[in-house]
């Protein structure tokens, strides 16, 4: 509470506050999940991410005097896997296909510091804490049993769930990043690489194996505030 009346305090005084208003968006250049191939010899997991080339959101911030200032956002992004599991006995007599969708929203809050203040552009870095939360959840398991060794098929079944992701992922991370910021009339426009160092899977004994957060996230963002 101190921290934050100082703050309010300091920014009234100078006369220099800002609030900044607008939207975020870019694309992922590292997968949101890790997956690959696992199992033994009487077992085979094969997993393939399903991470969609996009994030968007809403931001706000607010600049306060000597180039500093703090920024939330609310990004939102498409991600999923496609898991694999097949038992063998004399060949192959089951297996279990899981395909998981879901919407993952995360929430930086950066402090920022701007480098010489220019008319036109100024590089900046920043720093901070993110959250992240999964919603809609989707998750389809088909499983279908064989007769070996010729392999004929005795039955199949599919069904349906909306609360299970098959892992566990860590909630909260630490970010930085680096940017350049233009000024154009009332816009301010600045793309930016940040990196999301997120803990690891909660729950490691997950029925998946070959399939689990990457704790190392890295985006190239683009911000255009009023």
């Amino acid at each position: 509470m101190k921290c934050l009346l100082f703050v309010i305090f300091t920014t009234t005084c100078f006369g220099q506050h800002l609030f900044e208003f607008g939207v975020k968006g870019g694309v992922p250049l590292s997968p949101a999940l890790e997956a690959g191939v696992d199992g033994g010899p009487r077992l085979s997991e094969v997993a393939t991410s399903d991470t969609r080339a996009y994030i968007i959101g809403p931001m706000v911030g607010l600049r306060l005097p000597r180039g500093f200032g703090v920024e939330v956002d609310a990004l939102y992004s498409h991600l999923g896997f496609d898991d694999l599991l097949t038992t063998f006995i004399l060949g192959p007599i089951e297996t279990v296909q899981t395909r998981t969708l879901a919407g993952s929203w995360e929430f930086p809050i950066v402090g920022k510091y701007h480098f010489r203040r220019s008319s036109v552009a100024s590089p900046y870095v920043e720093g901070g804490v993110s959250f992240r939360h999964l919603t809609g959840v989707s998750t389809t398991v088909t499983q279908t049993f064989f007769v070996p060794p010729q392999g004929t098929v005795v039955g199949s079944m599919s069904t349906s769930s909306n609360n299970n992701f098959g892992i566990d992922r860590s909630r909260s991370g630490g970010v930085v990043g680096v940017g350049l910021e233009f000024r154009a009339a009332i816009l301010r426009i600045a793309p930016e690489i940040r990196y999301t160092r997120w803990g690891a899977d909660r729950n490691l004994d997950s029925a998946f194996l070959a399939v689990h957060s990457n704790q190392n996230e890295v985006s190239f963002l683009v911000g255009i505030a009023f």
